[in-house]
């Protein structure tokens, strides 16, 4: 009695139009992962790189530090409106004559701008917000101290949150930032006694939240202004609180130190998969002829 030899399968094949002795849903573990790549384009940052990059983020916050103790100075008499925007005023003309210098690569189009340009538009500033400023005292004046400080720190949360740190991301947003930021000035400036010390604050808020992250881009994030950045905000602070100063160390500590510490250590478990599977990237849209 002869027995018929059962066949062999053949070798399976990534097709569609040719019947095959395998399941519909069947895939060859080999053809299948031999695209497979993890981690492409993969660098590992070094713990000084991870706390540079940080630093980005502590120069921010320190900024906003700085702009919230101008308005408790302000607020409670500790210093003069007038010593405010003159000392200011000072330190942003120094930043300015510094940024005018071609020390540097700078945007074609930012050099362009003359100097009688920029003096006109300081003007115009000045003029219109000694103009305003008696409107924008009052806008928020019937609002209680407690919401505006609560608008005001929900404000300058959204804008740390959407700041521009110079790394690409979908929920970065200068216009959210920039006026979350101004908003928040606004609110606070209603709490001021005068027209004069509201313009006042305007105009410091206009130099730290507009100006002042133009410089610190051309600098680089110098790790230089982190530094005096840090010392002026902890020296007005601890005159306000001990409490404030210690969970402003403690804030430092954490993004500039722990922080990345935790994302050296654990970079290596990264583990980024891609394949054939993954949807298709359109890299140059420009190139696409239609």
């Amino acid at each position: 009695m002869s027995t018929r030899k059962k066949r062999p399968k053949a070798p399976w094949k990534k097709i569609l139009y040719e019947k095959q002795d395998y399941p519909d849903n069947y895939t060859d573990q080999n053809i299948f992962l031999k695209d497979l790549r993890k981690n492409v384009d993969f660098k590992e940052v070094s713990l000084w790189e991870a706390c540079l990059g940080a630093s980005r983020l502590l120069q921010e916050f320190f900024t906003v530090i700085l702009f919230i103790l101008i308005y408790l100075y302000m607020v409670n008499k500790w210093v003069e409106p007038g010593i405010v925007l003159y000392g200011m005023s000072g330190t942003s003309f120094l930043g300015f004559v510094f940024y005018r210098i071609d020390f540097t690569n700078s945007a074609p189009k930012v050099k362009q701008h003359s100097l009688g340009y920029d003096i006109r538009t300081i003007l115009t500033f000045v003029a219109f917000g000694q103009l305003f400023s008696p409107v924008l005292h009052t806008l928020t004046d019937t609002i209680s101290t407690d919401t505006i400080y609560t608008m005001t720190f929900i404000m300058l949360l959204l804008h740390l949150i959407f700041f521009d740190y110079g790394v690409s991301s979908a929920m970065v947003s200068k216009s959210i930032s920039l006026s979350a930021a101004m908003f928040a000035s606004i609110c606070l400036a209603s709490r001021l006694t005068s027209a004069n010390d509201a313009f006042v604050l305007l105009t410091v808020a206009t130099q730290i939240f507009v100006l002042s992250p133009i410089l610190r881009k051309e600098l680089n994030h110098n790790v230089i202004l982190t530094v005096i950045l840090f010392v002026l905000d902890f020296g007005f602070l601890i005159q306000v609180s001990f409490l404030m100063s210690f969970l402003f160390l403690f804030v430092v500590v954490l993004v500039n130190l722990i922080c990345p510490v935790l994302f050296v250590r654990y970079q290596k478990l990264k583990d980024n998969i891609y394949g054939p599977w993954d949807e298709a990237v359109v890299n140059d849209a420009d190139n696409i002829v239609l």
